[in-house]
């Protein structure tokens, strides 16, 4: 028993290393920054990919928001429109410190549409608003667009021509998809927070619904970026195994097809990726030697795993890279300000570690 521990602790301890050493595609940034500074320097705009249709029992509000989470306006619109707050969805969690507008839906059947003035709020101001047939599911919307603003703090005459030479290449090749590390809460404080819960012997209580749904998204996420890390340690990035599961770019389908025979030009084109596996119950959906990878990894962090499986996660997979769309770069010293595009579900925190050494100013 005493040798199982000590294993868990030994892995805990790389996934924790793991969190603030990931390896990284180009070598590291010369230049040092600083971002978020006011919430204006981080704007976050989430793209749909379709219109609310006009009708039917959920009625969808476009809002901005300024210094609240996600989370806490999804409760406090359900409070002011006097619903349960699980008939209040969002797509996407955006972040607390930065100026987001993302969609929410309220299910309101045979009910009159709240006006916009008892929505709102000194933090949040909702937009506009529209009907529609469906609610809102998690991952629901096509992409993120993003304006960051960032201080660059150690500059000289060639700082400007290095960081575009750099964005140039991160727009062309693009980076490593690593869930960032918002996601795993300060400190890691959140795969901590899961790891007591769910390796607790004898079981404990299980924390509530939004605690739990972020502490078992936290150890997933750092299982993910661990097998990324290997896969880029192993230059199987975007060199894929024989068997390999792949992505198609901008979507939530993968497939495996060790008989296709254009794999590596559509690699090359960013029309699909390379996927990993998300930790859960049911089979992997690699084959050959990919399948041989993956299963080796699955039985290095088991326990874990079958957690997150014995939790009711599936099997899922993740695009290992995400290449910016629309991209947008603006240098006047020391100020740097990019534009950009990004598939629902990446983090514009693991794009930017690729381009600068650059400390987010609401943590630091």
């Amino acid at each position: 028993m005493q040798a199982v521990n000590n294993s868990l602790e030994n892995q805990l301890a790389q996934l924790e290393s793991q969190l603030t050493q990931l390896p990284s595609l180009f070598p590291s940034s010369p230049w040092q920054g600083v971002y978020r500074l006011e919430p204006e320097d981080f704007q976050v705009e989430e793209v749909l990919g379709f219109e609310p249709e006009g009708q039917g029992e959920h009625l969808y509000l476009w809002v901005e928001k300024k210094g609240s989470n996600t989370a806490f306006v999804a409760q406090e619109l359900a409070r002011s429109a006097g619903v349960h707050p699980s008939a209040v969805a969002y797509s996407g969690l955006k972040d607390r410190q930065a100026i987001t507008r993302q969609w929410f839906s309220l299910h309101l059947p045979g009910q009159a549409d709240p006006s916009v003035e008892t929505l709102n709020s000194a933090n949040w101001q909702v937009l506009k608003m529209a009907r529609h047939p469906r609610k809102l599911k998690r991952g629901t919307h096509r992409s993120n667009r993003f304006t960051l603003r960032l201080r660059v703090d150690n500059t000289d005459d060639t700082t400007g021509h290095w960081l575009e030479k750099r964005w140039q290449q991160i727009t062309q090749q693009g980076v490593p998809n690593y869930f960032g590390p918002q996601r795993f809460g300060r400190g890691g404080q959140n795969i901590h927070k899961a790891l007591s819960w769910l390796m607790a012997n004898p079981p404990i209580k299980p924390p509530k619904r939004q605690e739990k749904s972020i502490y078992l998204s936290a150890l997933r996420s750092a299982l993910f970026n661990a097998w990324l890390a290997e896969t880029l340690n192993n230059q199987h990035w975007i060199k894929p195994l024989q068997g390999s599961c792949f992505n198609l770019e901008g979507t939530r389908s993968y497939f495996s097809d060790p008989t296709a025979t254009d794999l590596s030009k559509r690699l090359a084109s960013g029309d699909i990726n390379l996927a990993g596996p998300l930790a859960g119950k049911g089979h992997l959906q690699s084959s050959g030697l990919a399948l041989q990878a993956e299963e080796a990894f699955r039985e290095a962090y088991l326990p874990y795993w079958q957690a997150l499986a014995n939790q009711g996660l599936k099997v899922e997979y993740r695009p290992l890279r995400m290449q910016p769309k629309a991209t947008e770069f603006n240098w006047q010293a020391p100020w740097l300000t990019l534009g950009f595009t990004l598939p629902s579900g990446c983090f514009a925190t693991s794009l930017l570690a690729e381009l600068i050494n650059a400390n987010d100013a609401q943590i630091n």
